[in-house]
């Protein structure tokens, strides 16, 4: 069975919301998990959201978006929150999770950046692992990832049968 699955998501799809749930329903089913979902906080007026990545192992939390001031039109991705939820993911590998979720394969990622080579590392680890990819992104996905991956639709109850099967054949 593949062990790395991504879910593709067109750009107006609530993903972090959606990923909150498939953890909340993986974590019933008792599944230990490591990797990080994302968390917007709260809306920084006008401009930008308070983003924040949840390490799944530990529960902690890593800001991951710096406000740019009230005259800037967006908010730019904190480096030093992502390199923060980086190595508690890479901490979590050791662990050996059941299940590891990466919320997004973004924009930093298609870029060599971000998360990248922890994705890597957990598959080269042998450990399942679980992704959302927005449309824009399939292309580098696809050259990251090869052909050795599963699509899965954003379907909750289709996702939790794949991890089931997954992690079944892990134990």
């Amino acid at each position: 069975m593949i062990r790395l699955a991504a879910i593709p998501y067109p750009s107006d799809f609530g993903i972090d919301t959606f990923m909150q749930g498939v953890v909340a329903r993986l974590r019933f089913r008792g599944l230990r998990l490591g990797g990080v979902i994302q968390h917007n906080d709260a809306e920084c007026a006008d401009r930008c959201m308070a983003m924040s990545l949840e390490d799944l192992a530990s529960g902690a939390r890593f800001p991951i978006s710096q406000d740019l001031g009230p005259s800037a039109e967006g908010c730019r991705l904190d480096a030093a929150g992502l390199a923060a939820a980086a190595a508690a993911f890479s901490g979590a590998l050791g662990e050996r999770a059941d299940l590891v979720i990466v919320n997004k394969f973004g924009k930093q990622e298609a870029l060599g950046e971000g998360l990248r080579d922890e994705i890597g590392k957990a598959v080269l680890a042998g450990l399942p692992v679980l992704l959302a990819v927005r449309h824009d992104f399939l292309p580098a996905w696809r050259s990251f990832a090869g052909d050795d991956w599963v699509e899965l639709s954003a379907d909750a109850e289709s996702i939790e049968r794949w991890a089931a099967d997954v992690t079944r054949l892990a134990a």
